[in-house]
This record gives C-alpha cells, sequence and structure tokens, in this order.
C-alpha cells in the first residue's frame, strides 16, 4: 500500500492511496474461499459450491466487500503512521477499481490544527471586583422585604402603587372583540414598570367592585403583535384594591429568612455573599478578556466538523428548553445564533489545554475528593458511594476538567502558580 498525505487547509488531510492489485486479489481469494464454506444453494451439498459459480452470482458483491475493507484499514493505518487525529467521520472522494489494476481512492478528513500559543505567560489581565457598600447590603434586604410583602385589602379609591385584581369583561381592539385574553391569577401594581400607562391611568381613583370602561391606544412595540399600536376599548371588573405591606426588619423577619442572630449578623451574611458574587464575577470577567487576547495575538482555525458539532448539542439543548406552544429553532436559526459563540468556545478550549499540557496544570487527588466531598455533603450522601457512582458514570473525569480549567484561567489572571518543573 502507498499512501500520501496532502494537507490543503490547516484542519483538512487529504489522503490518497494506492493499493496493488496482487493485495486485492489475495484478499478477494480468501473471502471466496470463506463464502465457498458458508453459502448454500439448491442441488450442491454445503462447501461444495463450484467457486465460478459464486463468482458469477456473488463476485460483484464480494469485490466491493474486499474494497471497503481496504478503504477502511487503510485510513486507519495512515492515520497511526502519520499521526492523523480525525474530528470528522472520513469523506471517500472517488475510487479506481480497474480490473488488473491498482485500487485508487482518496480519502478526507478533518483535523484540530496544531497550535502554538504565545505571550499566555506574560498578561496583565487582572481580576478587579468592585468593593461592596452599605448602600448594596441595604437593597438585598429591601428585595428580602420586597418578597415577604404582604397584601391587604383596602376599602377606599385605588392610587398609584396599589396592586388591584381584576378580570376582564370585553375587550375589543380595533374594532374586533378579542376573548383571548387571560385574567391575571395576580395582583397588578398601578404605574408598575412595563405597564400601559393609559391603562393604569383609567383605573385611578375606582374602588372594589366597580366595572370600568378604558379606551387605551396600545404602544407600537407592545408584545403582542396583534395589539401593537392599535385602538382598544376594554371593560374591566375590579374584584379588590390592594397596598402592599412590607415587613419591618425584626426578629420575625429573621425568623423567616432563616437562622440568623440579629440584624447585624444578617448583614454581615449579606455583605460576605456579594463580596463572593462579586469576586466571581470580576473573575469571571478577567478570564473572558485573557481569552479573547489570546485568541486576537493568537489566530489558528477551526474545522468545520467541530462547529457543526457544537451546533448539533445546541439545537438539542434549545429543544430541552422550548417553551410550550413555540415552534423550535431550525438549523439555520441556530447556525445564525451561535456560530460565532461555537469557534470562540472551540478556541477557549484549545487554548485552556494547551497551556495546561505547556505548564503541567492537572488537578491532585485531594482537590477532585474535596469537590466529590463537596456534591455529597450538599445532597447528604456518603462521600465513598458518591465517589463509586462519580468514577463509574463518568463525572469524576469531568470534575477533573473542570478543575483543570479553573486552575488554568486562574494561572493566566495571576492567582495561581504551576509548582516548580524539575531540572
Amino acid at each position: 500500500m502507498k499512501a500520501t498525505v496532502s494537507e490543503p487547509e490547516t484542519w483538512k488531510r487529504v489522503i490518497d492511496i494506492e493499493v496493488p492489485q496482487e493485495e486485492i486479489e489475495g484478499a478477494f481469494d480468501q473471502k471466496l474461499k470463506k463464502y465457498k464454506n458458508e453459502i448454500k444453494m439448491p442441488g450442491f451439498r454445503p462447501g461444495k459450491v463450484p467457486v465460478s459459480l459464486i463468482k458469477q452470482r456473488f463476485g460483484a458483491s464480494i469485490r466491493a466487500e474486499v474494497v471497503e475493507d481496504f478503504v477502511q484499514k487503510s485510513f486507519r493505518e495512515t492515520c497511526e503512521t502519520n499521526q492523523i487525529f480525525p474530528v470528522s467521520q472520513p469523506k471517500v472522494n472517488s475510487i479506481q477499481d480497474e480490473e488488473n489494476a491498482p485500487l485508487i481512492f482518496q480519502i478526507e478528513t478533518q483535523v484540530d490544527p496544531k497550535i502554538e500559543i504565545k505571550g499566555y505567560n506574560k498578561l496583565k489581565v487582572k481580576a478587579a471586583p468592585k468593593k461592596i457598600k452599605d448602600s448594596d447590603v441595604d437593597q438585598v434586604i429591601e428585595e428580602l422585604r420586597e418578597k415577604l410583602a404582604e397584601f391587604k385589602d383596602v376599602d377606599r379609591p385605588a392610587k398609584k402603587g396599589d396592586y388591584i385584581r381584576l378580570e376582564y369583561q370585553k375587550i375589543i381592539i380595533d374594532g374586533q372583540e378579542r376573548t383571548d385574553f387571560k385574567n391575571p391569577d395576580y395582583p397588578v401594581e398601578l404605574g408598575g414598570e412595563g405597564r400601559v400607562k393609559d391603562f393604569d391611568k383609567g383605573l385611578l381613583g375606582h374602588s372594589a367592585g366597580e366595572s370600568v370602561d378604558l379606551n387605551i391606544k396600545f404602544p407600537k412595540d407592545y408584545p403582542d403583535v396583534d395589539a401593537a399600536g392599535k385602538n382598544a376599548e376594554f371593560t374591566i371588573k375590579i374584584n379588590s384594591v390592594q397596598e402592599k405591606l412590607l415587613p419591618e426588619v425584626n426578629d420575625e423577619f429573621l425568623k423567616k429568612i432563616g437562622e440568623v442572630e440579629s440584624v447585624e449578623a444578617l448583614r454581615e451574611q449579606i455583605f460576605k455573599n456579594l463580596e463572593q458574587e462579586e469576586q466571581n464575577k470580576a473573575k469571571s470577567d478577567a478570564y473572558n478578556k485573557a481569552i479573547d487576547v489570546l485568541i486576537k495575538e493568537n489566530p489558528f482555525e477551526v474545522p468545520p466538523a467541530r462547529v457543526d458539532q457544537y451546533l448539533d448539542y445546541m439545537q438539542q439543548e434549545t429543544q430541552k428548553y422550548q417553551r410550550p406552544g413555540m415552534p423550535a429553532m431550525t438549523r439555520q436559526e441556530v447556525e445564525e445564533q451561535y456560530h460565532d459563540v461555537a469557534i470562540r468556545y472551540i478556541k477557549r478550549q484549545r487554548i485552556i489545554d494547551y497551556i495546561a499540557s505547556k505548564e503541567k496544570i492537572k488537578p491532585t487527588k485531594e482537590e477532585v475528593d474535596n469537590e466529590i466531598r463537596r456534591v455529597a455533603e450538599m445532597y447528604n450522601q456518603q462521600f465513598d458511594n458518591i465517589k463509586q457512582v462519580f468514577r463509574q458514570n463518568g463525572t469524576t473525569l469531568r470534575i477533573r476538567d473542570d478543575i483543570k480549567e479553573r486552575k488554568t484561567l486562574d494561572y493566566l489572571i495571576g492567582e495561581w502558580e504551576p509548582p516548580a518543573k524539575s531540572e
């Protein structure tokens, strides 16, 4: 067998293979002997069917099988000899199989191109978390108060900031009656964010039990495209007017949100949580900036097969989280939305793998065990049991990859030092 490898693209390998006719005939004869013992035909005892008859009936099929065997074997051996690591299914471009001539064929495959990432140890990218202020803690406490707010019916006309429970009695939009508007199953804030101003304005000053006729015009950017920019008439019944009561920050409040000893302890806990969140965000921003710099300064190509694999994954993910009644994204829509994301993700992973290999960055047994232990404690499971399950289902390998990636990214932003290299 003679094989010639060419590289028309950094990510493409074209293999031209020539197999001597003698090898093809030898393999054909071997298969012929094998089938002679297996083929059953009327009038002949097993193993006694004449070879000439087998050739006449099945020769073309046997020859095609021999050629297919040589295509697969030659491709595999050429890849091993030339250190080719395919990332796509091989594509056979042409086959020349003529009598008394060598078998000639061409196979095309895709590979990850070789890369060399320079300057990764000279980056000046650092995490820069913002300082947490008392006002940030105050905001979180206000959000907690909002979540624990209670609604109380009031016997007075509605005013801005009140909440009303309502039902639609009649709706006419652009002269056509609509019956597909669902009554909100939650109290509606008058003057709240995103509300139609004319709608809320018409309800102000009215009390529970009243029916109110409204004439409004929907804004042009209204989410319901059939109503956007159109005039409408509503008849609405107000079932109740409510005011929102925010809880005081006291011992009762502390009991509702969890086991917190005091307001000071709550503030301290919130402060630490915000600090950690900000640190995580700052590190994530720094990671992305470092990767973007390395992508820009070390250009390399991505094999189309890798992109297609990523887009296949994203299409499956979008189908998982598709909202009921919404049409699934087409392949073209997925490609338009995620093509650039795919390119960056693949380059990011290759850069991380390159640097981790260069700097010998890898997780320690203690780091892997600590992560498994954290998961075990989270789900109240025995460490040894979880460790065994993770080893069997491949989760341990994913944990190792995650730790390696995190350590490599920390190295890029100066927050981790690799062990000293031996002389």
